[in-house]
């Protein structure tokens, strides 16, 4: 029973949302008739100045007066009757492992080696080349220009470029050679 008293609040909501001027509709006069309680005393609770009689406090009024089409109420700071007011999510607390590392932390000296200041060996994983146009894997090198490159087209685009363009791609890399 609880549900339908939802759903039937959610579906009030959504019809005081937008106010459609339409031939299919209402006119303008009936709809507003029926409307100007609820969409009034929403604007007036988004806004915070009580609702004048038959407006809607100065937030949509050229839209009413002039029929601009579908009507947007702000319902952000509307009561919403499925939330509690003064609830506010609990603090999160902290296992004996975490608040054991902060305290050891704070008593750390700048030598003190960590995972932040460890300079690790080089890799022994080669590392990763990337084509110098599309960006992705490179799998291929242009032995002329030593511009990596990923597919058959881009090594056609590549053929193309002027020793300038090539040089400037080179320089990105840090590999800029003077070609000849």
């Amino acid at each position: 029973m609880e549900v339908v008293g939802k759903v039937l609040f959610l579906m009030q909501v959504v019809s005081w949302l937008f106010v459609y001027k339409g031939p299919e509709l209402k006119t303008w006069d009936e709809e507003e008739d029926d409307m100007t309680t609820g969409v009034s005393s929403i604007a007036s609770s988004a806004t915070g100045s009580p609702s004048s009689s038959g407006s809607t406090s100065g937030v949509n009024d050229q839209a009413l007066a002039g029929g601009a089409g579908p009507v947007v109420v702000n319902l952000a700071h509307h009561h919403k009757p499925f939330k509690r007011h003064g609830w506010h999510a609990s603090k999160k607390t902290k296992n004996l492992k975490q608040i054991i590392t902060q305290e050891k932390s704070k008593e750390w000296k700048i030598s003190t080696p960590t995972y932040w200041n460890i300079e690790a060996l080089p890799s022994m994983v080669p590392q990763k080349k990337y084509c110098d146009i599309t960006g992705l894997e490179a799998r291929y090198t242009d032995p002329r220009t030593k511009l990596r490159y990923h597919s058959t087209e881009v090594y056609q685009m590549i053929k193309g470029q002027p020793i300038s363009a090539v040089q400037q791609y080179l320089g990105l890399r840090n590999a800029a050679v003077v070609l000849k």
